[in-house]
């Protein structure tokens, strides 16, 4: 059994180096989708507000894995 989970946890590497910027990126997509629309009536918002966000994500998941390498 310990093999299945070695497996799988080898494959989910393969896809998923990060878990904390995956999560981010889809929990931001998400509120895009779902709730961006909904709280602006404008159509030209979200596209611009789906890139800044996943910029400023880019950016502080590179940020904290320069401070886990222990570079400022």
């Amino acid at each position: 059994m310990t093999w299945l989970k070695s497996a799988a946890a080898e494959l989910f590497s393969l896809f998923v180096d990060d878990v904390w910027f995956s999560i981010a990126l889809l929990g931001w997509i998400a509120i895009d989708i779902l709730e961006i629309p909904s709280l602006i009536g404008d159509p030209a918002w979200p596209a611009p507000l789906l890139f800044v966000g996943c910029a400023v994500i880019l950016l502080v998941s590179s940020w904290r894995a320069a401070r886990r390498r222990g570079k400022p």
